[in-house]
C-alpha cells in the first residue's frame, strides 16, 4: 500500500492490461559471432593505423589464439577473412603473416591451420588453372596470379615453414616455367612469362623475416642461379601494342627482362635494399620452431595439360591475361625537366616492379569496391619503411628546392606512383580489363579525397600527354580525350588553355595536326557532357571561342549540301537551324507536303498506309520536280530526315520511330532504280547533316538505322572515309571514329562476322596512305617524317594525314586481329600491289606479321 492505494504491477495477470506497444524481442547475437564481427574488421584494416600496429598485433593475436580451437564459425571466419586480405589486399600481405607467426608460437596447432588453408587454396587454384569450365567474375584477376599472390604469402612464413618446403614450391614453379618454355625455342609462351615472372618477384619475400638466414641465402642463390641458366627469354618485339607510333618519350621495359636483375640487386650487398624497403616488424616478431610442413607436396599441373591454356587468352582473369601479349613498363611522370629528378621509383629497381604489382593487384582485385582502392592505393607507402616517399601533397616546386638543398633526399610522390599505375591501366594495350568508367571514376574518386594534392598530379599527365599527342596511339587518344573529358567535367570545366594557345595559333587552321584535332574534340565533347554552354565557354581564353562551334561540316559546307538538290531554287543561309527539319520551312513551295510526310510518321503503325507515303511524293514529283535535281536523292533524304526530325528527343525516340517506319521505308527505296550503296550512302549523309551541330547523336542513329538493315556496316564505314579535298572526316573527328570502332566492335561480336567489311576498310585505309604519299613524293626508301618548323602547310597537312591513317591501320589489326588473321596473304597481296612507298610497304607488312603472335 502507497498512501493508501494499491500499487499495481502491470506484469502480474490481475485483469489489467497493459498499453505499453509491445517490441520485438532483441535477437541476442551469440558471443562468437559477436567476437568475429568485432575482430574481422581490425583484421582486414590491420596495418592502416601505424601507431597502433604492435598493439593491434598483440591483442589479435591473442583473441585468435585463444578462440581458435573452440568454435568452427570463428575458424571458418577467421579463414575466410585472412584469405580475402592477402588476395585482395596484398600490401598487406607482411602484416598477416606477422600476426599468423605470433599466433603460431603461441597456439602452433592454429598456425598449422592457417598454414594448411592457404597451401590447400594454392594446391586449388592450380588445379582451377585447366578447368575448361571455370567462371570468370569481373574482379577475377586469373588462377596464377591468386597462386602469385598465395606463394608470396608462404614464402612470408619462411620462419615458421621448414626450408626446404619452401625451396621445393619455387623449384616446381620454375622447372614449369621452364618446360613451358621450351615447348618453341622461337615463341613466346604467355604462361611461361607469367609463372617465371611471378615466381621472381616474390623471393625478396622469404628474406621479410629471415634476411639473417644465411642457410636459406645460400638456397635461394642456388635457385636463381639454376633458372637463370635454364630460362631463355625470347625477344618478342610487337609494334602493334606499343603506346607510341614513333620516337617514345622513353624505353619501355619488359616484365620477362627486367624482374631477374631487379631481384638479383635487390638481394645483393647484404640485402641492404631489401633493408630499405620492408619495414622492421623485429620487436614484434616471435621466436618460431620452423619446423611447420605442408600435408602434402604441391601437385602442379602437366606441361601438357597447360599447354591449351598457355597462351592466358582463354578469359581466366585480368592480370592473368595481361600477360596475353609481351608485358611492358608504362611511364607517365618522367624526370622532372627542371630538376631532372624522378617522383616515380623506377621500373628498373625492385622495389618499383613490386609497387606496380601490388597496384595493379589492388585495383583488379577489388573492383567491387571503388572507394576503397582509392584508399588503399594512396596510403599503399603506410606498408614499407618509411622515407620512401616524400610527404603526402608536396609539390613539384616544393620538390625542387628540397632537391637543390639536398640532392640525395628522396623526390619519390606516392600520389604520383599510383596515379601512374591507374593510368597504365586505361591505356594498356590491347586490351583493358574492366570499363573504361571504372578507372575514370576510380581517378575522381581519389581527386575528391584530396583535391589539393591530386589535381597537380592530374595536370601534369595531361601536359604530358598533350604533348605526346604526335606519337600516340590512336586508341589511346581517344582514351586520353575520354578521361581528360571527365576529369574536366568534374573541375568545373576549368583548364589553363592559355597553355595551349601557341600551337592553336600556329596550326588552328589546319585540318589534321593531331594537337589541333584533339583540342577541338575535346571541346565539343565538353558541351555534349554539360547542359550549359556557358560553363564550358567560360573556361576558354579568347584562342579557343572559335572551337564552340561544334558544327561536323562547316555552315558554308551544309548550306552547299542542302543547295545541290535543286536547280533554279536558291537556300539562303539563314535557313539553316539545328537539329530542325530543313526542307519543311514555309519557303519551300512543297512545305505542306513535307509536313504531311512528318504527320504520316506520327501516325500509328496500324493506321498507315505506305501508298499515301508514295502518294505525297507524287505530288511533289508532279507540281515541283522541275526544281529538284535528283528525285531519288531527295525523297531518301526526307524519308530519314522526317524520322529523325520526330525522333529527335532521344535516342529511344528516334529507334521507336525508325523501328516502327522500317518496312515504309525499305519498300520506297525499292522502288528507286538506284544501286544499294548510293541510296545508304545518302541516307547516312542526310542523318549526319540533320545532326550537324551534334555528331555524336547523328552517328547514334546511323547506328539505329544499321541495326534496323536500313544500312550496312560497310555503307556506314564508307561515309567516314570519303575524301573531300584532301580532307577524310573518318581519321580526325571523334564521333567518326568512334562510330567506327563501334561498328568494328559489334561486327566482331558476331558469329557470323562480315570478314569483307573488315577487309574493305583496310584497304580504303590502305588507298588513303598510298596516295597521300604519292602527293608528299617522298622517296620509297626514306620514312614520311613530319617537320613542324616547316612553313609548307600543304606539306605538313599531308604528313599529319599518312600519320593518321598509319594509325587507324594499326590499332584496327590490333582491336580486331582475329577478323583480319585469317586473311593475310590477301591483304599482304593488295599491299604489295597498292603501295609504292617501299618503307611503308615494310611497315605494313610487318603489322601484318605481327597477327600472328596476338
Amino acid at each position: 500500500m502507497v498512501g493508501g492505494k494499491r500499487s499495481r504491477n502491470f506484469d502480474d495477470d490481475d485483469g489489467y492490461r497493459d498499453f505499453r506497444p509491445r517490441m520485438p524481442k532483441r535477437q541476442r547475437i551469440p558471443p562468437v559471432v559477436q567476437l568475429c564481427k568485432e575482430m574481422m574488421p581490425d583484421i582486414r584494416t590491420l596495418g592502416e593505423t601505424v601507431k597502433a600496429f604492435e598493439e593491434d598485433i598483440k591483442f589479435l593475436s591473442e583473441a585468435i589464439a585463444n578462440e581458435f580451437d573452440n568454435e568452427e564459425y570463428f575458424r571458418n571466419a577467421l579463414l575466410s577473412t585472412l584469405y580475402a586480405v592477402v588476395l585482395e589486399q596484398p600490401h598487406k600481405q607482411p602484416a598477416i603473416a606477422l600476426l599468423t607467426m605470433v599466433v603460431n608460437a603461441a597456439n602452433p596447432v592454429a598456425g598449422k591451420s592457417i598454414l594448411n588453408h592457404f597451401f590447400g587454396k594454392l594446391q586449388e587454384w592450380c588445379d582451377t588453372s585447366i578447368d575448361e569450365d571455370f567462371q570468370v567474375t569481373s574482379s577475377e584477376t586469373g588462377p596464377w596470379n591468386r597462386i602469385k599472390l598465395l606463394l608470396r604469402f608462404l614464402s612470408l612464413l619462411s620462419p615458421m615453414v621448414q626450408e626446404d618446403e619452401l625451396i621445393s614450391l619455387y623449384q616446381k614453379f620454375f622447372e614449369l616455367s621452364v618446360e613451358l618454355n621450351n615447348l618453341s625455342t622461337e615463341k613466346r609462351n604467355p604462361l611461361s612469362e607469367a609463372i617465371y615472372s611471378n615466381t621472381l618477384l616474390n623471393i625478396p619475400y622469404l628474406f621479410f623475416f629471415s634476411k639473417d638466414n644465411q642457410n636459406l641465402r645460400e638456397k635461394v642463390a642456388e635457385l636463381i642461379a639454376g633458372v637463370e641458366a635454364s630460362y631463355v627469354v625470347k625477344n618478342t618485339d610487337l609494334s602493334l601494342i606499343k603506346e607510341y607510333n614513333k620516337s617514345p618519350p622513353y624505353e619501355p621495359r619488359r616484365w620477362v627482362q627486367t624482374v631477374l636483375p631487379n631481384v638479383k640487386r635487390v638481394l645483393a650487398n647484404d640485402m641492404q635494399q631489401i633493408t630499405e624497403l620492408f619495414p622492421d616488424y623485429s620487436s614484434m616478431m616471435v621466436q618460431q620452431p620452423g619446423d611447420q610442413g605442408f600435408n602434402d607436396p604441391l601437385n602442379l599441373p602437366t606441361v601438357q595439360q597447360l599447354e591449351p591454356f598457355s597462351g592466358l587468352d582463354r578469359g581466366l582473369g585480368s592480370i592473368d591475361g595481361m600477360w596475353k601479349v609481351p608485358r611492358y613498363s608504362f611511364r607517365v611522370y618522367l624526370p622532372n625537366e627542371v630538376g631532372e629528378f624522378e617522383t616515380v621509383v623506377p621500373f628498373t629497381t625492385y622495389a618499383g616492379m613490386l609497387f606496380e604489382d601490388l597496384i595493379i593487384d589492388i585495383i583488379e582485385s577489388m573492383e567491387f569496391n571503388r572507394k576503397e582502392v582509392a584508399k588503399q592505393v594512396i596510403t599503399l607507402d603506410l606498408f614499407f619503411k618509411p622515407g620512401i616517399f616524400t610527404e603526402p601533397g608536396q609539390s613539384i616546386a616544393q620538390l625542387i628546392a628540397l632537391h637543390e638543398e639536398n640532392p640525395i633526399i628522396t623526390t619519390y610522390k606516392i600520389e604520383d606512383l599510383a596515379i601512374e599505375k591507374i593510368l597504365s591501366m586505361i591505356f594498356k594495350l590491347p586490351n583493358v580489363s574492366h570499363p573504361f568508367a571504372y578507372f575514370y571514376t576510380l581517378l575522381v574518386e581519389i581527386c575528391q579525397n584530396s583535391p589539393k594534392a591530386i589535381a597537380p598530379v592530374f595536370g601534369r599527365a595531361f601536359r604530358y600527354f598533350f604533348n605526346n599527342l604526335e606519337q600516340l596511339d590512336l586508341e589511346l587518344k581517344l582514351r586520353y580525350l575520354d578521361w581528360f573529358s571527365i576529369q574536366m567535367s568534374n573541375f568545373n570545366f576549368s583548364w589553363k588553355w592559355n597553355e595551349w594557345e601557341e600551337d592553336s595559333v600556329k596550326f588552328g587552321k589546319t585540318f589534321y595536326n593531331p594537337k589541333v584535332t584533339f583540342m577541338r574534340n575535346l571541346i565539343r565533347k565538353e558541351l555534349r557532357l554539360t547542359s550549359s554552354k556557358t560553363d564550358v565557354e567560360e573556361s576558354l581564353t579568347d584562342e579557343f571561342k572559335p572551337y564552340l562551334d561544334s558544327s561536323f561540316v562547316s555552315r558554308h559546307e551544309l548550306v552547299g549540301y542542302y543547295q545541290s538538290f535543286f536547280a533554279n531554287f536558291d537556300v539562303d543561309e539563314t535557313m539553316l537551324k539545328d537539329n530542325d527539319l530543313f526542307f519543311a520551312q514555309s519557303c519551300f513551295p512543297f512545305s505542306e507536303q513535307i509536313q504531311n510526310v512528318v504527320n504520316y510518321f506520327h501516325q500509328q503503325p496500324l493506321d498507315r498506309n505506305v501508298s499515301e507515303l508514295a502518294a505525297i511524293f507524287e505530288d511533289i514529283q508532279k507540281a515541283y520536280g522541275n526544281i529538284i535535281v535528283d528525285f531519288n536523292r531527295f525523297v531518301t533524304t526526307i524519308l530519314i530526315q522526317a524520322l529523325t526530325f520526330s525522333g529527335n528527343r532521344s535516342l529511344s525516340h528516334a529507334n521507336k520511330y525508325i523501328g516502327d517506319s522500317k518496312n515504309d521505308v525499305l519498300e520506297l527505296l525499292s522502288k528507286m532504280d538506284v544501286t544499294q550503296e548510293l541510296k545508304e550512302r545518302w541516307l547516312i549523309e542526310a542523318i549526319i547533316r540533320f545532326w550537324n551541330s551534334n555528331s555524336q547523336n547523328g552517328f547514334l542513329i546511323v547506328d539505329t538505322c544499321k541495326n534496323f538493315e536500313l544500312v550496312s556496316a560497310k555503307s556506314v564505314l564508307h561515309f567516314s572515309f570519303l575524301e573531300d579535298n584532301d580532307r577524310v572526316w573518318g581519321l580526325v573527328d571523334a564521333t567518326s571514329v568512334e562510330s567506327t570502332f563501334r561498328t568494328l566492335t559489334e561486327l566482331s561480336l558476331r558469329r557470323d562476322a562480315d570478314v569483307e567489311t573488315f577487309i574493305y576498310l583496310f584497304e580504303r585505309l590502305v588507298d588513303i596512305a598510298a596516295e597521300t604519299t604519292e602527293k608528299l613524293g617522298t622517296s620509297p626508301d626514306v620514312p614520311v617524317a613530319v617537320n613542324e618548323s616547316s612553313t609548307d602547310f600543304r606539306e605538313l597537312e599531308l604528313g599529319w594525314k599518312y600519320e593518321s591513317c598509319l594509325g587507324f591501320i594499326k590499332s584496327v589489326l590490333r582491336k580486331y586481329g582475329d577478323e583480319y588473321a585469317p586473311s593475310i596473304d590477301h591483304l599482304s597481296t593488295f599491299v604489295n600491289s597498292k603501295v609504292s612507298h617501299t618503307k611503308t610497304r615494310e611497315i605494313l607488312e610487318s603489322w601484318l606479321m605481327e597477327l600472328k603472335e596476338l
